[in-house]
């Protein structure tokens, strides 16, 4: 059990994921993000009139194409949002359009207003060339009435919430979002705020954790701490998995076994007590990933089938771990039709040669410079074994990360490496 890959856990945890089936409807405007759970069809064409793409003249493209004529009459001038009846052009005559207005029913054609010789007195003179068509947009020429413009299971974007607008939604049905516990263990910790004593340190987890789960589409409600009592755990771990208010547990801490899970040391003490609790309320699939940081990573299913990822207590690894494991979960849940990363890649040289062991997936921080118009990646120094995922430090110093597969066990200094970044923008 203890010799799991990140592929073969993230296997386990999808085979073990439910898809959300409900759905609300929601304002558009607050849709950014959310997952639409049902085909979007368009209603009405956009534009759904024959409109001018420019300001200039609407006109018949016979009377230059046959008629040779090049003095024109103006008939009419038609804005955006014009109401009233519009008058068909006779021969010799030209309308005034504004960009969006409707034109004429037989103009075929719209010239720019700055390439006109000149216009008064009513009248209007063009020597150029035109291009039958030019300058109009048909009805339909952007959103076709009756097209499916999106599909069920696509992630709405900020353009796509100026289509919903064009085609007269308000509102539109989207996936609800997964609810997701959070529960953190450790006799040692204390809430944000409150005031220290004795040995106690802060609960870092539960709060970073709820901005996780909210950026990867979830609802985040705190379970709260647990004592390391193995018996109050698997009463609360029933009680969540009962409610049936969850979609998905994620508690930190109380996993484990070290260096020893990738040793396949079988074995039960007080610092697996979170495994331990999952084995008595459900089944344990998975403890123990051949992962740095990470590696007590453990996955089960309560006996009413709520999943539960259970995590190491250091916040690096919970962060590492979260992207790799949760954010990925919380996606299918949603019913996004596609898997999303927060942040881009970038490719960079490899400053340094780095190693690992074998068969063990590692992440490593880096610091990118800018040299000579190339992005070089300079790894930053994690603390010390036996843990080397208990500190911040390096994430917090850090532009982005990279990782080392299982199989590779040297990368040497000058090749090009993905780096995956800490923010969405990084000027140099």
């Amino acid at each position: 059990m203890y010799d799991k890959t990140a592929g073969s856990l993230l296997n386990i945890a999808g085979a073990n994921i439910k898809k959300i089936t409900a759905s609300e409807n929601i304002l558009v405007e607050d849709s950014i993000g959310r997952i639409i759970s049902e085909d979007i069809i368009a209603g009405n064409s956009v534009p759904p009139f024959v409109r001018s793409a420019v300001d200039g003249f609407a006109l018949m493209f016979s009377d230059f194409s046959e008629k040779k004529i090049e003095t024109f009459e103006i008939t009419s001038r038609i804005t955006a949002g014009y109401s009233k009846e519009i008058t068909p052009l006779n021969s010799g005559e030209v309308a005034f359009v504004t960009t969006g207005a409707p034109i004429p029913a037989n103009a075929d054609s719209v010239v720019l207003i700055e390439d006109v010789l000149e216009f008064s007195d009513g009248q209007m003179v063009y020597k150029k060339p035109v291009e039958k068509g030019s300058y109009i947009s048909p009805v339909g020429d952007d959103i076709k009435a009756g097209e499916i413009l999106f599909q069920k299971g696509h992630k709405i974007r900020f353009c796509d919430i100026a289509a919903l607008s064009g085609i007269g939604l308000n509102f539109v049905s989207v996936y609800k979002k997964p609810v997701i516990g959070i529960l953190s263990g450790g006799n040692e910790l204390t809430p944000p705020g409150e005031k220290l004593n004795g040995n106690k340190i802060y609960d870092i987890n539960t709060t970073a954790l709820k901005s996780l789960v909210k950026d990867a589409g979830g609802v985040p409600e705190v379970v709260g701490i647990v004592e390391d009592k193995l018996e109050k755990l698997v009463e609360i771990l029933k009680n969540a998995d009962d409610s049936g208010k969850y979609d998905l547990l994620i508690s930190t801490g109380g996993t484990g076994a070290s260096f020893l899970v990738l040793e396949n040391k079988d074995i039960t003490n007080f610092y697996d007590i979170v495994p331990s609790a999952i084995e008595k309320t459900g089944r344990l699939l998975s403890h123990g990933v051949k992962l740095v940081p990470g590696k007590p990573t453990s996955f089960g299913v309560l006996n009413g089938g709520m999943p539960i990822f259970a995590l190491a207590g250091w916040p690096y690894s919970v962060l590492i771990t979260f992207d790799l494991f949760i954010r990925p979960s919380i996606q299918k849940m949603t019913n996004a039709k596609n898997i999303y990363k927060r942040y881009p890649l970038v490719q960079a040289v490899l400053k340094h040669s780095v190693s690992k062991e074998e068969g063990t997936r590692k992440y490593f921080q880096v610091k990118l410079t800018k040299e000579n118009g190339s992005l070089f990646a300079s790894v930053i120094p994690a603390p010390k074994p036996p843990s080397a995922a208990r500190s911040l430090s390096p994430m917090i110093q850090a532009d982005g990360s990279f990782v080392m597969e299982e199989e590779a066990v040297v990368i040497e200094a000058g090749s090009i490496i993905s780096v995956t970044l800490n923010d969405y923008e990084i000027l140099y």
